[in-house]
């Protein structure tokens, strides 16, 4: 197996750069914070600490689409990575929903605001939930990986018919 990059097409690469924003904006940028009027010595959340039980689906969301990204840059064979585009999707799909849910619809308490963070997470969930749909739509390999001429061998006659 060798790294390809030219095998990854443009759902996968919109996967990738997805996946990594959104473990970036998961660990990294702060998605709840106090808000102006209680701002106070109490520190902002990251979304892997003030998201308890989502955090799992977002972690889940972010791998799939990072090993769908790394298989179809390595394997000649579609079907795998075709196999996971399918699974991305669903994961992007349902942690974009889950994410409309809590950043949009249903914000913490009135004391805690939403930071940058939250935004961010949301429209790399969004993208990673495209991507996958591009990689599904989209078909072709590259003319290296493709079949290559059989060989034919003549056979002997065996004395019969």
């Amino acid at each position: 197996m060798n790294l390809e990059p030219r095998r990854l097409r443009t759902g996968e690469v919109i996967v990738g750069a997805g996946a990594l924003v959104l473990l970036v904006s998961l660990f990294a940028l702060d998605w709840y914070g106090p808000s102006g009027q209680h701002a106070g010595p109490r520190p902002s959340s990251t979304g892997w600490s003030g998201l308890t039980t989502l955090r799992w689906l977002i972690l889940v969301t972010a791998a799939c689409g990072l090993a769908l990204t790394v298989l179809q840059a390595v394997r000649r064979a579609p079907a795998v990575p075709v196999s996971l585009s399918v699974v991305v999707t669903v994961l992007g799909l349902l942690c974009t929903l889950a994410l409309i849910y809590r950043v949009l619809i249903n914000p913490p308490g009135a004391d805690v605001d939403q930071k940058v963070g939250a935004y961010v997470g949301l429209i790399s969930a969004a993208a990673i939930a495209c991507g996958g749909w591009l990689s599904l739509r989209q078909e072709g390999i590259l003319v290296e990986d493709g079949p290559a001429e059989i060989e034919t061998v003549q056979l002997k006659n065996a004395g019969g018919s």
